[in-house]
């Protein structure tokens, strides 16, 4: 009789209030009154004690069960990419496999740094005095001497305040984005942005809009649809996240007309480049020196030293303020054990070798307008495939002229780059497949990916022409 006479009151007194409210919003409040003492009222449910399966109905349902795989079914384009070539010794310019040597154009070697004697001296040298690894994350022990050297040659080199250094290009940049980018903070992004960035992006848990590959209109809508007014723009941070040079594509950002951008709609921009510092400009600065614009004006810079230096690890440049929060909030610096200090050294020494010599950029350009120039001749590759790259790119792919696959419909074309592949390393040549985590939100169409070194000799990119040239024309005009 007690939960009635309780049940009977509230429902007078809700009538009562319903009936002599003006307003919506204290209906709403009684509404939600009552439907709390309800929940507090209301008995537990518990289970009859006789309610027990029989040995049999158990045996049943053990029979049927089966557990959720551990890893999702295998796709064909993942079979496909299992196979892989084991290096037995690497050049310069060649590696040896199954104990024969292939010309290498599979490989970020662009400044052909890789078993440079002055940088295997120096790397040496450091193994002898620090031993092989750091053991230990840059604020538990890890940090040597070395790691400050390469932070100031870093940044004294980028023409940046402030340089950290991370012990892997992949951490680098999964690491940076989410230190600075929560959850309810405005991510936008070009879709063409390599599998790292788009970790990062992820991680952070804020929202994230795509705007179309280096299309500036489609950005500028996207800007103008994230235009918060009033109170919301205060409390909003708004990051455009780039590459300098898309190692997807081999295509370069706009940045001039994103920084533009950048002073009208008041956000911050990120940036990374892996594949454009020791590339683009005159001293291998990237993407900025290429515009001529201060480096400072990108507010995120982040690269990798493991392409154009041929070493390991990533680093970020900007303020004193910038560097010193990701050394208390980037994860990858964090928990992950420092750069190993031979490759530290190494790195240093290759900024050096850049600094003295800056006529290195000039043979890679060289070497990178011969082969683009011989692939795009009228007839080189027989109106099969096609250069999607930017003739300044050291990244070059090819792909099918009549492509049209997608994400759910792309193993035809890659078998049939992959032949082309095989069919080059049957004359000496160490082609690849651009390849893609099958989860990555945009992937490229279909191709194969060329690495141009400036250690190549006229002779050997004339010949990689010529033994890309006749693989194609093999391959597409017998399918």
């Amino acid at each position: 009789m007690f939960l009635f006479d309780i049940y009977n009151n509230i429902l007078y007194y809700t009538k009562e209030f319903i009936v002599t409210s003006t307003s919506p919003n204290l209906f709403i409040h009684g509404l939600m009154a009552v439907f709390i003492i309800y929940l507090l009222t209301k008995r537990p449910f518990k289970p009859r004690q006789n309610d027990t399966l029989t040995k049999a109905e158990e045996d049943e349902l053990i029979r049927e069960w089966s557990p959720i795989p551990l890893t999702p079914k295998t796709n064909p384009l993942e079979v496909l990419n299992q196979n892989e070539l084991i290096i037995q010794e690497s050049e310069g310019t060649h590696v040896t496999i199954n104990n024969k040597k292939y010309l290498n154009l599979a490989r970020s070697n662009y400044l052909g740094l890789i078993n440079n004697p002055e940088i295997n001296k120096v790397s040496e040298n450091a193994i002898r005095k620090y031993g092989v690894g750091s053991c230990g994350p840059r604020g538990f022990y890890g940090t040597i001497d070395v790691h400050l050297d390469l932070e100031k040659k870093t940044a004294s080199f980028m023409k940046t305040p402030e340089a950290v250094l991370y012990s892997s290009a992949y951490a680098t940049i999964s690491s940076a984005i989410p230190s600075f980018s929560k959850i309810g903070d405005i991510i936008i992004v070009d879709r063409g942005v390599s599998q790292p960035v788009q970790v990062g992006v992820s991680l952070s848990r804020s929202r994230i809009y795509y705007f179309n590959h280096n299309d500036m209109d489609d950005l500028q809508r996207v800007l103008e649809q994230t235009q918060f007014k009033g109170s919301k723009a205060k409390i909003v941070r708004k990051f455009v996240v780039i590459e300098g040079l898309y190692y997807n594509s081999g295509t370069i950002a706009p940045l001039p007309q994103i920084l533009k951008f950048k002073e009208q709609y008041k956000f911050r921009l990120i940036m990374d480049e892996s594949h454009s510092v020791g590339v683009l400009g005159s001293t291998g600065r990237g993407l900025t020196e290429h515009y001529n614009i201060d480096t400072n004006l990108v507010d995120i810079l982040t690269g990798s030293y493991g392409n154009s230096f041929s070493s390991g690890g990533g680093f970020c440049c900007g303020s004193p303020e910038v560097v010193y929060h990701q050394r208390l909030n980037g994860v990858g610096y964090v928990f992950s054990a420092s750069l190993p200090p031979f490759l530290a050294c190494s790195s240093t020494k290759a900024i050096e070798m850049l600094e003295e010599n800056p006529k290195m950029l000039e043979k890679l350009h060289s070497n990178i307008g011969q082969l683009y120039q011989g692939l795009n001749n009228s007839g080189a590759l027989n109106g099969l495939l096609e250069i999607t790259s930017l003739p300044i790119s050291p990244v070059i792919h090819l792909s099918l002229l009549d492509s049209k696959s997608n994400k759910s419909n792309r193993i035809n074309d890659e078998l049939l780059l992959q032949k082309i592949v095989d069919k080059a390393m049957d004359h000496g040549l160490l082609l690849t497949r651009a390849k893609y985590v099958y989860a990555e939100k945009f992937i490229p169409k279909p191709s194969i990916r060329i690495s141009v070194s400036s250690n190549l000799t006229f002779d050997q990119i004339k010949e990689s022409i010529e033994i890309i040239k006749k693989c194609t024309s093999f391959v597409l005009e017998s399918n």
